[in-house]
């Protein structure tokens, strides 16, 4: 395998990524790939590549590797063999559930780790009585007067935009409990071509209030919303408005998937025979969500009703160990372990104020 980093790559290792990615690219996470964290494993063998990360011994996919599915059991082989003379154990973040039957069949472990909320594009609206949250709210942010509209920076730069952009991240960011978690988070990437969307929502005054950045699956027939981001003090609504008018643009393109991510460690306990991580997974969570609020995620993704579609763990050796754990932690986080370590107690300290009260 040829190693390329997507920080570093040149415009034909750029180009052909970009390729493999319109054709192949089924998981949702996929674009992921031209993130700068990323190394490219490219595939001598057949037409693919891997997007991933080292930590320790472990080497770290984002999603399946893009590849024809018919030859996705070749890249395995030929990602085990790169692997093996380094002593790297292979953990794949994220894969698709129709997959499982290949690595299965290459003796690979398999954990459920979240549920991805998937829509058809075609049959999605905000009618009926379960939506009735969503379409008030919807309502509310036309009141206020915000319109949606797309920026397309590969047309015509506009700085007053970016920094707008780049504000509401960075006061995003602020907010967590946590360093910024990677790897199965996209940037802005503003600076690199690519076939990213923007949309933003702006008050009559020219404001951004809130900002969603699409990313392409399914070779276009599929977007998902990777960055949904709102400005401090924003009017109710804004992200109700933004997914909305998203949705009727591109189901007026011919668009027929869509989806909001992955809520991770969501009914992990739903397997005949939960595994110990997947115990592990369902406890954080439950109790953890001062460090990471992965339960308020799931619940501001279900208010769209959504159709929760199972998203795995793969590695090899079969086993997940805690050296495997913290890899793979390591790279999501961009602090590293010490991170979570530090907001646990930050976490443990919080409760123990409250009590003392």
């Amino acid at each position: 395998m040829r190693t390329v980093s997507a920080e570093t790559a040149g415009s034909e290792d750029w180009e052909y990524v970009l390729s493999c990615l319109r054709k192949y690219g089924e998981n949702s996470m996929c674009y992921l790939d031209l993130e700068p964290d990323k190394t490219w494993l490219i595939s001598e063998s057949v037409e693919g590549f891997a997007g991933c990360a080292v930590s320790g011994h472990g080497l770290i996919v984002c999603g399946d590797p893009v590849c024809d599915s018919s030859d996705l059991a070749a890249f395995m082989k030929e990602l085990e063999e790169y692997a093996k003379p380094q002593h790297l154990e292979t953990i794949l973040l994220f894969v698709l559930e129709k997959n499982l039957p290949v690595y299965h069949s290459l003796g690979m472990g398999c954990y459920k780790t979240g549920e991805e909320a998937t829509f058809n594009v075609q049959n999605w609206s905000i009618s009926g009585g379960k939506m009735a949250k969503v379409r008030s709210s919807w309502h509310t942010a036309q009141h206020y007067g915000l319109t949606v509209s797309e920026y397309m920076p590969w047309e015509s730069r506009d700085p007053e935009i970016e920094r707008q952009f780049t504000d509401i991240t960075r006061q995003w960011l602020q907010e967590k409990h946590t360093s910024q978690l990677q790897f199965c988070v996209g940037s802005l990437m503003f600076d690199r071509k690519c076939d990213k969307r923007y949309f933003y929502a702006a008050d009559p005054e020219g404001v951004i209030q809130g900002i969603n950045v699409l990313n392409p699956y399914c070779s276009g027939k599929g977007w998902i919303v990777d960055i949904m981001r709102r400005r401090d003090g924003s009017p109710h609504g804004v992200m109700e408005l933004l997914f909305h008018d998203i949705m009727e643009k591109i189901r007026a393109e011919g668009a027929l998937y869509a989806s909001l991510g992955v809520a991770p460690f969501f009914n992990t306990m739903d397997e005949d025979h939960p595994a110990l991580l997947e115990k592990q997974e369902h406890y954080i969570f439950d109790h953890m969500n001062y460090i990471y609020g992965f339960k308020p995620l799931q619940e501001a993704k279900a208010k769209f009703q959504p159709m929760w579609t199972n998203v795995y763990l793969i590695c090899h050796p079969k086993h997940m160990t805690p050296w495997m754990d913290m890899a793979a932690l390591s790279v999501l986080d961009s602090q590293g372990f010490s991170d979570y370590v530090h907001a646990f107690l930050e976490m443990q300290k919080a409760k123990w104020e409250a009590e003392a009260k």
